[in-house]
């Protein structure tokens, strides 16, 4: 992290060369590709395989702690589940951390523990006194604590919604949250001094993700910047999801029966973070996953109301896009592509953020620019 810049200020170096990673980390899941492609998980631990255990823990890599809300366990063999908590790789903590421009003497609200890690760095940084966070997972939670009382830490640690924040120790100076929310909510612009910044990484429905800083004018208005796609988190266990099986199977029966229509878009376009941000935008509920039909990849996009669409690569660098349900979905996505090309195909940097009890309002180089709106599990154009 310090060769690549990651560590910027001599106070984290010291914090991140006094928290032992090992301690949050006693056990957790390596993944891989099963037989059929599917990902299955392999436990890690010290008492399995102690040696390659403490290795990996020092990897820069993210490592899942939790699949299924804790309802898949380890049995001696490859598991499958979905992953619902993690160690995110440090790099990625530590940048957030550095982004905070945290100065002594500053109070600190961390929405989400997961391993606790990074509550650990904030206690070695500014001391436990200034430090409160909340967990959502009860399980994790009381772990969390006890892995830091045996390093010493004691800060204010919470279990409940962390959307919610942590009213009896407000005001914060700094807000950080280390699991990915669909927005910034309304209780956390109450809960900060003005002049405070929120920091998070938000997500959609397309899982295209916005690490955000916004800086906290009152309690009823803040104001900043999208930084970049590349920060991410676990996302909120509270969002509104969509099964995506229950929509793939009649997706798939109606599109064996469908000719399909030639499309200029390459299925690689639809990998661009910052494009799949702007079509997220338009396509509030959305949602994406990667099959296979007959040897053939298709990208496809899924929503509730039955609506799908399926872009799959053709001969000679062509694509072919297939559609059905209740709307034209492709169209929509063919619109949203064609705005992002339009306005220069911007990077996430051009994009801001105004938050509002309301409302979280999305702009495109200027705050006239108004282009959308995030909600609790949806991304809305306007």
């Amino acid at each position: 992290m310090a060769a690549d810049a990651t560590l910027r200020t001599p106070e984290w170096r010291r914090a991140v060369g006094a928290v032992p990673r090992h301690v949050f980390l006693p056990e957790f899941f390596r993944d891989a590709p099963g037989a059929d492609g599917v990902t299955e998980y392999t436990c890690v631990s010290r008492d399995r395989t102690p040696d390659e255990w403490l290795r990996l823990c020092y990897e820069n890599k993210t490592w899942v702690t939790q699949l299924d809300n804790g309802a898949t366990t380890w049995a001696g063999s490859p598991v499958r589940g979905i992953p619902t908590s993690s160690s995110t790789l440090p790099g990625s903590v530590v940048r957030m951390l550095e982004d905070l421009n945290i100065g002594d003497g500053m109070s600190v609200f961390q929405a989400g523990g997961g391993s606790d890690y990074s509550t650990a760095l904030l206690c070695e940084r500014l001391g436990d006194g200034l430090v409160t966070r909340a967990e959502y997972d009860p399980a994790l939670s009381g772990l969390g604590r006890e892995r830091l009382a045996s390093l010493g830490y004691r800060p204010r640690a919470v279990t409940g919604d962390a959307a919610a924040g942590c009213p009896d120790r407000a005001p914060y100076d700094r807000i950080i949250a280390t699991y990915s929310p669909t927005h910034i909510p309304a209780a956390w612009l109450e809960q900060s001094v003005p002049g405070g910044v929120i920091l998070a990484s938000l997500v959609g429905s397309l899982s295209a993700y916005g690490y955000a800083r916004v800086r906290v004018e009152s309690p009823e208005l803040a104001r900043g910047r999208f930084i970049d796609s590349t920060v991410s988190f676990m996302p909120d266990r509270d969002a509104p999801r969509s099964e995506v099986g229950l929509l793939l199977r009649p997706a798939v029966d109606e599109r064996q029966n469908t000719e399909g229509l030639l499309s200029n878009i390459a299925p690689t376009l639809l990998s661009v973070p910052s494009l799949m941000w702007a079509v997220q935008l338009r396509l509030a509920g959305t949602l994406t996953v990667g099959l296979s039909l007959n040897g053939v990849p298709g990208r496809w996009f899924l929503h509730p109301d039955g609506s799908w669409a399926a872009l799959e690569p053709g001969l000679g660098g062509t694509s072919r896009v297939f559609q059905g349900g209740p709307r034209s979905l492709w169209f929509s996505i063919e619109a949203a592509v064609s705005e992002w090309f339009g306005a220069g195909c911007p990077e996430l940097g051009r994009y801001g953020l105004t938050v509002t009890p309301e409302e979280n309002a999305v702009w495109l180089d200027r705050p006239s620019q108004r282009i959308g709106t995030l909600e609790p599990g949806l991304t809305r154009r306007t």
